[in-house]
């Protein structure tokens, strides 16, 4: 893999293609993790704030939306590669600070220019894969009802000391929570004769 210099500069720099390979790996998987917080956090605000239901069609869009941001970060990280590699080839002398590139800086600003650009590429195939994207639906959802559950439950439990009973018998009262205390206070939420106070 090489990367693509700015009109009017040197030749490319050979890349390392497992140096890049690792860190786009990596780079893929802290994209998978972002998008999943991106969209947790989206589930959390609507069920709060807004009082609206998962809906897995909607998280899908959150989805998609949050991996095109990914997209054109790392398009813009790339082209800010071709940038100071262009002028890194032009420049003499000592840098003056770590981001003052010169020459031999050259092969490491190729390496990360073509990281950027394969994470986009690779993301750009993936924002149409549905499975990649409901993965990511299912660790949102998961991670966002786990921090609404501690919540819910850190202010439930507060000042109570459980019986022995309380650990075995904690997933039901929980499925117990959100099929009949939850509908109760959605419905009553929705109730049209409801006054706000």
């Amino acid at each position: 893999m090489r990367s693509r210099p700015k009109r009017g500069a040197e030749p490319d720099d050979a890349v390392d293609p497992e140096q890049v390979e690792g860190a786009v790996d990596d780079g893929l998987l802290i994209a998978r993790s972002a998008a999943s917080v991106e969209v947790a956090n989206t589930i959390i605000v609507r069920a709060l704030r807004e009082q609206r239901p998962f809906v897995r069609a909607e998280a899908a869009g959150d989805v998609r939306d949050a991996i095109g941001h990914l997209i054109r970060e790392q398009r813009d990280l790339a082209a800010r590669m071709i940038e100071a590699r262009s002028r890194a080839l032009k420049s003499r002398g000592r840098s003056r600070h770590q981001f003052d590139y010169r020459a031999g800086d050259s092969s490491a600003l190729a390496s990360r220019e073509a990281i950027y650009s394969t994470i986009a590429d690779r993301l750009d195939a993936l924002i149409g894969d549905d499975e990649y994207v409901d993965a990511i639906i299912t660790a949102a959802r998961d991670r966002a009802w786990n921090d609404i559950g501690a919540a819910i439950l850190k202010k439930a439990g507060a000042g109570m000391v459980p019986d022995s009973e309380y650990e075995a018998e904690r997933d039901e009262r929980l499925r117990t929570f959100l099929r009949e205390d939850l509908a109760a206070l959605a419905a009553d939420a929705s109730s049209p004769g409801r006054r706000r106070r």
